[in-house]
């Protein structure tokens, strides 16, 4: 089965407002000669007569009692009152119609086949909804998370009743709408670690997904930059590798982003990327860090003989035991954290030069050794403390694809192992289907909302090229 990502999330809030009618100012109702449609575009949506109708002023929205659903009520219940958007522009043409021959709409009855369902990867999130000419609209689905889907939907297709009168309320037509996700991944990742977000701008990240119907938020906690999770078993990593106090994430924190994500139907996956974007670790743990306090890349050398593949470096070395002994505290505490049964363990951009700066590696492989075997060390070793939580291991590409250091198929289960590319465009996700391997896909070619005008990494090493590497390294505090 392959899970694919969706980059819809920049175009948030934005198409809405385009794909509905305008109203003459003399009208209570409109009829268009185009058909409409709520954002992301539904499966199957059959309109009824052409004519828009009412909201009464008590309309409201019932549901069975569940406790994320109930929220997610109260909270459209609130939107379709007071968000009153209308069309800025449109194309279509219109009639009016008597407000005295049109009945309002009362009710939308949401009802919910499976109350018990979890929020988890493969969830029925389909629903069909069914707006008639007045009285009461019927919203269906298999679970409260599909169900919330149909909500987003309802509310796009509410809009004020003109440029100049916000009241009535007016729905855009009758409609049945049956839908369903083509893809049952449909994801967000956000770093905070190279740039810490505060927990509000997380909490609206995540409303803004619930908008255009993305499920998951991946986010990049840790890397090379900062660590800043509190975990209980190892609070040294934040008290040394965040960037300030006030630039953590407590437990009580990720509670609160996790909760939310739920009352708005989003998963959350949380992302401890190691061995590699690991220099953050050496503040608590310099022990257990290769090449700490080296500059990533020296730019009179070649690239192969770099630290990092964008500044910060800094790698968890797979020799040393007490490596494994913290990797493991994290990894337990995180897993508690965080209720989804998937855990993204990073593990891409090992770079060969870090791992040789280490004695001990050094002698690894004069002896015979090789790093793809070090990398498959620290994979076999640490793969089990992330399935004995009863969750799935997701890694970046690089682990099998890598280049220069990777690991061989056999590794890396692939009943409790997926895969995520982001490189070579849709080629690696061909390489690793063919492979057996689930997927998400994405790809810095089309999904990377940061790539659009040329590599950073090429501008700060054009940098160091001017200035010297020594400067930019006093720069960066290396």
């Amino acid at each position: 089965m392959k899970i694919l990502g969706s980059s819809r999330c920049i175009i948030i809030i934005c198409l809405w407002v385009f794909f509905l009618s305008h109203f003459h100012s003399s009208a209570i109702v409109a009829v268009s000669q185009e058909e409409q449609y709520p954002w992301p575009k539904p499966i199957s949506t059959v309109w009824g007569d052409a004519v828009s109708i009412p909201l009464s002023p008590t309309f409201k929205i019932v549901s069975a009692n569940h406790r994320y659903l109930q929220l997610s009520v109260s909270r459209y219940n609130r939107i379709i009152h007071s968000e009153h958007w209308f069309p800025i522009f449109s194309s279509y043409s219109y009639i009016t119609i008597n407000s005295s021959t049109v009945s309002s709409l009362e009710e939308l009855a949401v009802s919910v086949r499976d109350l018990q369902a979890d929020l988890q990867h493969g969830v029925d999130e389909s629903y069909t909804l069914t707006v008639p000419a007045g009285g009461v609209a019927n919203l269906s689905a298999q679970t409260p998370w599909g169900a919330m889907r149909g909500l987003e939907t309802f509310s796009q297709l509410v809009r004020r009743y003109n440029a100049t009168s916000i009241y009535p309320l007016v729905f855009q037509r009758q409609v049945k709408i049956i839908d369903y996700p083509l893809y049952p991944h449909r994801g967000l990742v956000l770093d905070t670690a190279r740039n810490f977000y505060p927990l509000r701008d997380i909490l609206r990240t995540i409303r803004a997904m619930s908008y255009n119907k993305l499920n998951v938020f991946h986010w990049h906690i840790t890397d090379s930059q900062s660590f800043p999770l509190e975990l209980n078993s190892e609070p040294a990593l934040a008290i040394n590798g965040s960037y300030s106090p006030d630039m953590r994430y407590s437990s009580k924190d990720v509670k609160r982003i996790v909760k939310f994500g739920r009352n708005h139907g989003v998963r959350v996956i949380p992302e401890i990327d190691t061995p590699a974007h690991s220099g953050s670790w050496a503040d608590a743990y310099p022990d257990i860090v290769t090449c700490v306090g080296t500059f990533w890349s020296d730019p009179s050398t070649s690239w192969s003989n770099r630290m990092a593949s964008e500044p910060g470096a800094g790698q968890l070395n797979p020799l040393n035991p007490n490596t494994y002994k913290v990797v493991q505290n994290v990894i337990d505490d995180v897993a508690s954290l965080f209720p989804d049964k998937f855990y993204h363990g990073g593990s891409d951009e090992v770079v060969p030069g870090c791992w040789k700066t280490d004695s001990n590696i050094q002698k690894f492989v004069a002896d015979g050794g090789s790093l793809d075997q070090l990398l498959e060390k620290f994979i076999s070793t640490t793969h089990p403390y992330i399935t004995a939580h009863n969750k799935t291991a997701i890694y970046w590409e690089d682990v099998l694809l890598d280049d220069t250091v990777k690991v061989r198929p056999q590794f890396l289960p692939r009943e409790t192992t997926i895969l995520q590319t982001w490189n070579n465009g849709p080629n690696n996700t061909k390489l690793i289907t063919a492979a057996g391997y689930r997927v998400i896909v994405s790809s810095a070619d089309f999904y990377y909302l940061d790539c659009g005008h040329g590599g950073w990494v090429f501008i700060i090493l054009t940098a160091a090229m001017e200035v010297g590497s020594a400067t930019i390294a006093a720069m960066i505090g290396r």
